[in-house]
């Protein structure tokens, strides 16, 4: 039987609910200090970013009171100075947790910053990493200690795709997948158990408010570890988003003091730029390049981009990085002209591709040289990565891989290989300004055999 992935966020709710009716109650008993800052996520087109929260009166978002209670100046900013990642910092001694276990950092987003049902998960990365105060220096955690993290979902053979089978969500569950939670653990060595599991999902209004469970344990998995501060490492990511946040840190204090703990903070932010605003937003997402007047993004000039560039006149929208497209005519303003020359690159009666006189427009993905016998691919997809390569021609129907290096900018017609058959497939090859469907095939030895060539009118069939 399949469930929603929504039943995550009961189970997850009972828990947190549970967990502040505790914390209320002993917090009656304790003046102790809770001191964290949570994750906060957004997403802006195809990219997932994190920063400080930022949310007023909120548990987890007081930085300038964090920093006030450290003794760090109003100025600075908790980043890395030889990385530049975020640091968010948690506490093992909260009262959630008790000596060696706490649920903060949380991981949240404000009402619409995320797509309703949207699936986070995070990604374990690098080593653990120990603050020996003794020593006043960060080094590589003891081999006698690690950091689990539990609370996180597997999402293994149990996922399903199945629209109809999940009511119209991205992806649901087997019933059997979720029997038990699955942990990472961060160590000296680096991580083992599941590098990436599922966080939760947002609610319908985009909303994420969740908190796992980290443990200070020793290698036998019991409870404990050295007084000093912890550091890991992890990114977050999407199923709905190809492109995952920045890394960040998260640094959890075990034991120190307050100006051991600053002392600590200090040493990886030491140098970092104070002018840097709190919570900047990152630089905007990179756009996938598309045709002039493709102002969704979807490979084709259709109606659908015409009513969007009409909107956007109609509502005076500015031309910012993000709707930069929109512009078609270039003038720096979004008007009913742009949309007037939108309509013109429809050739067709349902207006959905541009003909091979408007390629010029394109920025082409795959270029072969005839002088130098070189084809060039600037987008070369492999599963989930993208790649810019290139081959050289070594006969007359042999292709010889040069490099192959990650690609800085999707397209969106993008070359795709398949290493189950070993084919890779270019949907729009350039030659002399005409157009062509090109297969080749891997036959070993970086070399690939020319399977099929086919010339096309327009940019896609």
């Amino acid at each position: 039987m399949m469930i929603l992935i929504r039943n995550i966020r009961i189970n997850r709710l009972s828990k947190l609910l549970c967990f502040l009716g505790w914390l209320f109650f002993s917090s009656t008993l304790t003046a102790a200090s809770i001191s964290h800052l949570d994750v906060e996520v957004w997403g802006e087109e195809d990219a997932l970013f994190v920063g400080y929260c930022q949310t007023p009166g909120v548990v987890g978002c007081d930085l300038d009171g964090l920093f006030a209670e450290l003794g760090l100046p109003e100025d600075g900013l908790p980043i890395e100075a030889a990385t530049g990642k975020l640091i968010f910092l948690a506490d093992f001694q909260d009262l959630s947790g008790g000596e060696f276990k706490t649920k903060n950092p949380g991981f949240l987003s404000i009402r619409n910053a995320l797509l309703p049902n949207e699936l986070l998960s995070y990604r374990a990365l690098g080593h653990l990493r120990y603050w020996d105060a003794s020593q006043s220096t960060w080094i590589q955690a003891p081999q006698d200690v690690q950091i689990a993290l539990y609370g996180g979902l597997a999402a293994g053979a149990g996922v399903t795709t199945d629209y109809s089978a999940c009511s119209g969500q991205l992806l649901c569950f087997n019933a059997d997948n979720f029997s038990t939670e699955s942990n990472t653990i961060f160590s000296g060595d680096g991580i083992s158990g599941n590098e990436e599991l599922v966080i939760d999902v947002t609610s319908e209004s985009g909303i994420l408010h969740t908190h796992l469970s980290f443990f200070l344990e020793n290698r036998n998995g019991e409870p404990g570890g050295p007084t000093g501060a912890y550091l890991i490492e992890m990114q977050l990511l999407s199923n709905a988003r190809s492109t995952p946040s920045q890394p960040f840190l998260i640094l959890i204090n075990g034991g120190l003091d307050n100006q051991q703990l600053s002392q600590a903070l200090a040493a990886l932010a030491d140098n970092a730029d104070a002018n840097n605003p709190v919570s900047a937003v990152p630089e905007n997402p990179i756009i996938a390049l598309s045709i002039k007047g493709d102002v969704d993004l979807d490979g084709d000039v259709d109606r659908i981009d015409i009513a969007l560039i009409l909107l956007a006149a109609q509502n005076q929208d500015s031309v910012q990085n993000l709707n930069v497209m929109f512009d078609v005519d270039g003038d720096g303003l979004i008007s009913r002209q742009d949309s007037h020359l939108a309509k013109e690159l429809c050739s067709l009666r349902l207006c959905q591709i541009p003909s091979a006189s408007q390629a010029e427009l394109v920025q082409k993905v795959a270029v072969f040289d005839t002088a130098l016998k070189q084809l060039t691919l600037n987008d070369v997809q492999v599963d989930k990565q993208h790649y810019q390569a290139v081959f050289q021609q070594s006969g007359n129907n042999l292709f010889t891989l040069q490099s192959a290096d990650p690609a800085d900018v999707p397209y969106t017609f993008p070359a795709y290989y398949k290493a189950s058959n070993g084919l890779l497939e270019i949907p729009v090859l350039s030659v002399n300004n005409e157009y062509y469907q090109v297969t080749l095939r891997n036959i070993g030895d970086f070399k690939f055999q020319l399977e099929s060539v086919k010339k096309i009118d327009h940019l896609l069939n």
